[in-house]
């Protein structure tokens, strides 16, 4: 299974999404303008493949918020959630996304500091529940 996640994010996902991620940062000026997730439940799509409904997390600088992403063939989560500034935890029905500025503060931050990915996450979660947040998953 890890095989085949690993599979698809480095050979279709993450090649197709190089193009928006480029796009992203000229709309942006390079990450300077936040991240605005919106619901997309309600657009239509005319490609006849049905669709489905994504309730995503996403995860901000400043808040945590829920989003409803209606996604198809034509239509992926990672691509729409690249639209919007965000990075999907999975390559085809992400349930949580980070903001991409908060992701490149933490390169940022990794790069000068010796990595502990675990103090990290900890530090996040308590962070969040303090907040009002509670990440149920692991």
């Amino acid at each position: 299974k890890k095989l085949n996640q690993w599979n698809r994010w480095s050979m279709e996902v993450i090649p197709s999404l190089v193009p928006l991620w480029r796009a992203y940062l000229r709309k942006t000026s390079n990450l300077r303008i936040p991240a605005l997730p919106k619901n997309t439940e309600g657009s239509e799509c005319f490609c006849d493949s049905g669709g489905r409904s994504l309730h995503v997390t996403c995860i901000l600088f400043d808040r945590v918020e829920q989003i409803i992403l209606r996604t198809c063939t034509c239509a992926s989560a990672p691509s729409q959630l690249i639209a919007m500034g965000l990075f999907g935890c999975a390559p085809i029905t992400p349930s949580l996304a980070v903001d991409l500025r908060l992701l490149q503060f933490m390169k940022t931050l990794f790069v000068r500091l010796t990595p502990n990915t675990t103090a990290w996450c900890e530090a996040l979660a308590v962070f969040l529940q303090e907040r009002g947040y509670g990440l149920t998953t692991q």
